[in-house]
Formats: structure tokens, sequence, C-alpha cells
């Protein structure tokens, strides 16, 4: 991997970790959400997410039983618009409450647009 590829995955993988944290996968028996996100934004100290894609869903998971695929982008958390949004304001909105229902909106490859409410066990 050259140095540029390593320093543009690396911040990758610190953005995902600023604006969610520990990564939401597991299955339903563990009490998570059971998927993990791939982020990618433009900047540095306080980025903005250009785009937002489900990199993994678990099988048997709340996020399997909400309908979530492979590739699907995130457009909206609880009506905040994702694309265009600075890391620090996205953050507090992706943490997922114990019993707290948290509404998603998806956008597959084929254009398809529909929620998923999912909600921490």
């Amino acid at each position: 991997m050259s140095y540029k590829k390593y320093i543009i995955a690396s911040l990758s993988a610190l953005l995902t970790l600023l604006i969610f944290g520990t990564p939401a996968v597991a299955n339903q028996a563990s009490g998570k959400i059971g998927f993990s996100l791939n982020v990618q934004a433009d900047g540095f100290f306080n980025p903005k997410v250009i785009k937002i894609t489900v990199n993994k869903v678990e099988a048997g998971s709340l996020a399997q039983s909400a309908g979530l695929l492979l590739g699907d982008e995130l457009l909206k958390v609880e009506d905040v618009e994702v694309p265009g949004a600075t890391a620090s304001s996205l953050k507090p909105h992706m943490e997922f409450v114990q019993g707290k229902p948290k509404k998603l909106m998806f956008r597959r490859a084929n254009g398809q647009i529909y929620e998923a409410t999912l909600v921490k066990p």
C-alpha cells in the first residue's frame, strides 16, 4: 500500500471512530445493532461528510432484519442530512441509546430510498 493510500485509509478509519465511536457490528444476541459503515469525508480537523455507506451487515442482526444491504448509502439520521454535515455535528445523532428508536434513511444502488428504524436492545 502506498504511503498516500495508507494515510487516506487511516484518516477514514479515524473519522469513522470520531463519528460513530466503536463499530456497531455484532448480532442480536449480544445486544448490538449489527452493521458497520464506511465514511468518505473531506477535511482534517472537522471533516465534512461526503458519503457514508454500509460495508458490513451481520447475519441475524437487527440491521439485517431492518433490510440493510452492503453498499446502501446513509442519507439521513433522525431528519439530519448526512452528506454535507460535519463530523462534529453528526456524531451526537449517530449514538444508539438502549431502547430508543433511531430512524435512518438509506438509498440503494438502484436509487430506491427506504427508512429503517433500529432500536438497541
